[in-house]
């Protein structure tokens, strides 16, 4: 039997003490500074929130024992946002804003995008009080995410109301994307198929764009000719027809994804048809009430405002649809119907946007959406097009958008959550590894002392 040795208790002791205090010292992390949006790493990283000087370990207290946390997910903050003014903050509400949560609205609560569309939502919208068919009078209605308004000649004077008229009265038009890509607030896209980009009518072939000019409004209405027809191409004859019927729609009613229905483009065809508004004003005016179904030129530019809330009817006009020149958009929202103009005339085209589930969506970044299909413009003309001319507002929406099936980093992706990944490992190896060398060390001298005595 081996004697018990004063000098090897004391280094007993002494390992035992020198271990818990190992325990206390501070572990050092790797710390992460906030990404920019596109994907690039910081070009210096910056310190954690608090204190940056850790304080020695107390003596005086009995040792505790130590546990690994999971670091809070760092804070990624996007860069300021250009405008034709200045930057702005990322946090600023704007229309050049490409955030879903800091787009302006209007007093109702409706998007303010010319076209009358737009309104991505990125989470899913609970309305209280809503009465629309299949529900109980009063009960909450639930909108699921990535739910958007059509645009264009494919939306409606609703569209510009309350919640309720947006929703639940059946006569917004409105469209869904895939939710399957782990960055919510960008809208997934799915590139247009070359087919259908070939087929698409552009320059002098395209038909004029429709944009809202005044919401709940009304003007004196000129009465169409009686041959002025649903067709308004070029290539057809109009056939006469009778005023527009109660039950008249839009092809956007066909496709099955889309909900609401509304007679704005069968109004619109009716005008081009008879060659449009310009022989009365400037600016192409003409009203539809999608209640009524009144549809025609406006004799003047004088409009009046309808009284409590009414959103059935509007004012809009008529614009020459150039902007795209000879290049035919290349993506469209995932999941969603898109429309588009053949070159073979007659009422716009529905293509089922689909690429598969989308749950890999990169390549993060603003683009410029036209709600009327919708689809993406070129950022040649999204940045060179505007409302008016003092550009205080783009004519197609900027939104933060990603691609189905590129893996590359992304706002909400890629760089940001090997970042996150990395710390949590650093915190949850850092915090006793060091340590237990110390502590190990130690031990292995006392087993080599215990030998030699």
């Amino acid at each position: 039997n081996m004697k018990t040795n004063p000098l090897l208790l004391s280094a007993l002791a002494a390992v035992t003490q020198l271990s818990n205090i190992t325990f206390l010292l501070p572990a050092t992390a790797k710390s992460y500074g906030s990404r920019p949006s596109g994907g690039s790493r910081p070009s210096s990283p910056s310190s954690p929130s608090g204190s940056s000087t850790n304080s020695p370990p107390s003596y005086n207290k009995p040792p505790s024992t130590p546990t690994a946390s999971r670091p809070s997910p760092p804070t990624f903050s996007r860069p300021a946002v250009k405008t034709p003014s200045g930057p702005i903050t990322s946090t600023t509400r704007s229309p050049y804003n490409p955030s879903p949560s800091y787009k302006p609205v209007s007093n109702s609560g409706a998007p303010t995008v010319r076209s009358g569309g737009g309104g991505y939502g990125s989470s899913t919208k609970k309305i209280v009080g809503a009465a629309v068919a299949g529900a109980v009078v009063g009960a909450a209605v639930t909108i699921g995410a990535g739910y958007f308004l059509y645009g264009g000649r494919h939306s409606s004077p609703y569209c510009r109301g309350s919640d309720q008229d947006r929703f639940t009265s059946g006569r917004c038009p409105r469209g869904t994307s895939s939710q399957s890509h782990e960055c919510k607030s960008n809208i997934p896209l799915c590139a247009i198929p070359e087919l259908v980009r070939g087929k698409w009518a552009l320059g002098s072939e395209a038909l004029p764009k429709v944009d809202v000019l005044f919401d709940k409004s009304v003007c004196s209405v000129i009465a169409l000719p009686e041959a002025a027809g649903n067709e308004a191409a070029g290539n057809t004859t109009a056939a006469p027809v009778a005023a527009p019927s109660s039950n008249a729609t839009d092809s956007a009613t066909t496709a099955s994804n889309v909900e609401g229905q509304s007679g704005l483009d069968a109004c619109f065809r009716r005008i081009v048809a008879a060659g449009g508004c310009g022989d009365y004003t400037t600016t192409n005016m003409f009203q539809f009430d999608d209640d009524s179904n009144t549809c025609g030129c406006c004799s003047s530019v004088q409009v009046t405002t309808l009284a409590d809330d009414n959103f059935a009817s509007a004012v809009y006009t008529l614009r020459d649809a150039t902007e795209l020149g000879s290049v035919a958009p290349a993506h469209c929202i995932s999941g969603s119907t898109m429309f588009y103009p053949d070159v073979a005339g007659g009422e716009d085209v529905a293509h089922p946007c689909e690429c598969g589930s989308c749950a890999t969506c990169g390549g993060g970044a603003a683009r410029y959406m036209d709600w009327s299909g919708p689809f993406v413009v070129s950022d040649a003309v999204g940045t060179t097009s505007f409302v008016d001319a003092s550009e205080t507002q783009p004519l197609f929406d900027p939104v933060d958008t990603c691609l189905c099936d590129d893996a590359s980093a992304s706002q909400c992706e890629g760089t940001a959550k090997e970042e996150y990944s990395s710390a949590a490992t650093a915190m949850a190896g850092g915090a006793f590894s060091s340590n237990l060398v110390v502590a190990s060390s130690a031990l292995v001298m006392l087993i080599h002392f215990v030998r030699r005595s």
